[in-house]
């Protein structure tokens, strides 16, 4: 048993250090969703120190803010980067801007998504902040005990970080959990008698539709992105997201808005604006201007939002908060209306994410929209 316990533990720890120090590092952590060290690595590429402009926010960020366009809208020198991360954290957002300004110098401009949805005290979703400060931990292993020490960062999500920092097994245990395993074997197992018809006693799955085109996934995350979306538009942090089966017809419609109102809205029992206050305070100390952005949102979702009774403290928190730090807002929220769906030109690839063109037409609107604060 002694040995086991002792077979099992060095098993883990050269696991540990192969993940950690390796490729699969990476590829683990764009498995769960952790985009950090891809965009870390992009704004390598990208020049780091020429960028003078930052986009901090979650999914919406990602998917809807072009650089490029922005860019190019704006003119005079200005070169921005989307820092977009699913389930990102304002606590989060500070840590990145911080580890930013150490590395590569002062901002002439943040922009912040602003929205409920990030306004919480503790994380339900705690692997993926986890993560996201395990990156950052990476960048720089000084830092560790300043980020375990936050006040501002939750419990849970302290307690992942340290078990995850000892244990890829885990950090990845849902990679790994032998219910998973045993899904993943039971899917090759499929995939093998569907294509054997004989084993199977039914015909073989057609790897493509009869008319020739090209199969995709019913959230059409197959789907290839608009022929005028560039190498250079995608180089600057930005993942275009293809509009969901579901967004076209009234009825996916109707069903998307409730599923994202269990998420976003039910799911979220109050707002704290706690930690959008401390990065507010960081950016005035460091004479960093700010714009937050409230995203566009389908307007049947915006309607369900309104009727909640998050949206008044929200509200009544937003303005609160402007009183207290003065800073630039840009309310876009109800910039994009949704068109009839037979002339729909698909601008929401769900009820709170934007397509490449909502994106495009976003990110136009916002350049327009502060090219006098710069």
């Amino acid at each position: 048993m002694i040995l086991g316990v002792v077979g099992f533990v060095v098993l883990n720890l050269l696991f540990t250090i192969l993940v950690t120090f390796s490729p699969l590092n990476q590829r683990f952590n764009f498995k769960y969703g952790n985009f950090l060290p891809a965009k870390l690595q992009m704004l390598k590429v990208y020049g780091p120190s020429s960028v003078n402009v930052l986009f901090l926010g979650t999914s919406q960020t990602n998917n809807g803010f072009i650089p490029a366009l922005f860019d190019a809208r704006l003119g005079h020198g200005v070169k921005s980067f989307n820092v977009g991360l699913p389930n990102n954290r304002y606590d989060i957002m500070l840590a990145y801007l911080q580890f930013h300004q150490r590395q590569y110098g002062k901002l002439q401009l943040v922009l912040l998504e602003l929205s409920p949805s990030i306004q919480e005290k503790e994380s339900r979703h705690y692997y993926l902040p986890a993560l996201y400060y395990r990156t950052l931990i990476e960048q720089e292993p000084a830092q560790t005990f300043a980020y375990l020490s936050n006040p501002l960062l939750a419990d849970n999500v302290k307690q992942e970080l340290l078990t995850s920092s000892f244990s890829s097994l885990r950090q990845y245990r849902n990679t790994f959990s032998p219910v998973k395993m045993l899904d993943k074997v039971g899917g090759k197992v499929q995939q093998v008698t569907q294509r054997l018809p004989v084993l199977a006693n039914t015909p073989a799955m057609a790897e493509t539709p009869s008319d020739g085109s090209v199969a995709s996934s019913p959230d059409g995350a197959d789907t290839p992105p608009p022929a005028w979306v560039t190498d250079e538009q995608l180089a600057a942090g930005w993942y275009p997201k293809a509009q969901s089966a579901h967004m076209k017809t009234p009825q996916g419609v109707r069903e998307s808005v409730a599923e994202a109102r269990k998420y976003y809205i039910d799911g979220q029992p109050s707002v704290n604006f706690e930690k959008l206050r401390a990065l507010l305070a960081y950016c005035k100390r460091e004479g960093i201007p700010v714009a937050l952005v409230t995203w566009p949102n389908h307007p049947a979702f915006v309607r369900e939002f309104q009727r909640s009774p998050l949206s008044i403290d929200y509200q009544r928190g937003v303005v609160r908060l402007l009183q207290e730090s003065p800073v630039l807002r840009v309310d876009l929220n109800h910039h994009l209306p949704a068109e009839p769906l037979a002339q729909q030109v698909g601008l929401f690839a769900d009820p709170r994410h934007l397509t490449p063109e909502g994106a495009k037409r976003f990110t136009e609107t916002l350049a327009d929209t502060i090219s006098g604060q710069l």
